[in-house]
């Protein structure tokens, strides 16, 4: 068992962090935890993501994985003539 003193060295490093972004023209202030498997909610809490939400996380993820492969090679390739264009190779 930790004495108080020890659980706040251990849980005070991570924390909620402000970064600021531009969304349409303007910006703004988003919240994000630094602590794995955690999220801010509305009420700028830590709140654990829930097994719910990893599941769906996860099937978004592949999906995107799937149609950025697609792309990948052809952006690869014009890159690719682009640096010879520039270089003369």
């Amino acid at each position: 068992m930790k004495t108080f003193s020890q659980f706040l060295e251990d849980d005070l490093d991570e924390a909620v962090k402000r970064k600021v972004v531009i969304r349409g023209g303007k910006r703004k202030i988003k919240f994000k935890s630094d602590r794995a498997g955690y999220k801010v909610d509305g009420n700028k809490r830590e709140v654990k993501i829930s097994a719910s939400d990893k599941v769906k996380m996860s099937l978004r993820n592949k999906k995107s994985a799937r149609k950025r492969k697609g792309k990948v090679a052809i952006s690869n390739t014009r890159r690719a003539r682009s640096m010879a264009k520039r270089t003369g190779t």
